[in-house]
């Protein structure tokens, strides 16, 4: 009896002992980049990898936020081998064209539609910006009649583009939530 007692106690103890390793097997390393289980207010929820199939691609990163909350967070190169760290350089600048060229063809093809350019800002708003964004109005769902806000913000970190998009219903996600996001990215990537 003793002796199972002793046992049952060393399997708890190891048990115990090994509840931070679980911990930390959460966290995802991408391209170097260790990946927390929370990026500001969000819960990183799991990497979608597109790299394996398709190089340049790189992975996807989910995010959990509140009801109707898509938060995802792209980190890929395209094939460049180098990507400027500046967020005003053209490449990143072109890169952000593209994305924004993207949401405006889902418009044309149906998946979207009515999409409205709300503007662009960047992060931080003074000084030098470390990711320059755009923000979009428009309609999705299988019927085309949810009303969404959607964010998209664009920066590169080691010669790789950091793309955020944010989108959920329209009145659930504020500008000062991306903000707020993409900031917690920027203290991320240093």
């Amino acid at each position: 009896m003793r002796k199972l007692g002793a046992g049952i106690l060393a399997v708890v103890a190891v048990l115990v002992s090994a509840a931070p390793a679980f911990t930390q097997e959460k966290q995802k390393v991408v391209y170097g980049l260790s990946i927390p289980d929370r990026v500001g207010s969000l819960v990183y929820a799991r990497t979608i990898d597109f790299e394996s199939k398709s190089p340049g691609l790189g992975y996807a990163l989910r995010f959990g936020g509140k009801p109707g909350w898509m938060v995802d967070v792209y980190l890929y190169d395209f094939g460049l081998k180098t990507i400027p760290s500046d967020a005003e350089s053209d490449v990143i600048k072109n890169q952000l064209a593209q994305a924004r060229g993207d949401i405006f063809e889902l418009g044309k093809r149906g998946t979207y539609a009515n999409v409205t350019d709300k503007g662009d800002f960047k992060v931080p708003e003074s000084g030098k910006p470390r990711f320059i964004c755009s923000s979009f109005g428009y309609l999705r769902g299988d019927h085309v009649d949810i009303d969404v806000e959607s964010y998209l913000c664009l920066s590169s970190w080691k010669d790789k583009f950091v793309k955020v998009r944010m989108t959920a219903p329209k009145g659930t996600l504020a500008r000062s939530d991306a903000t707020s996001f993409v900031q917690a990215w920027i203290e991320l990537l240093r």
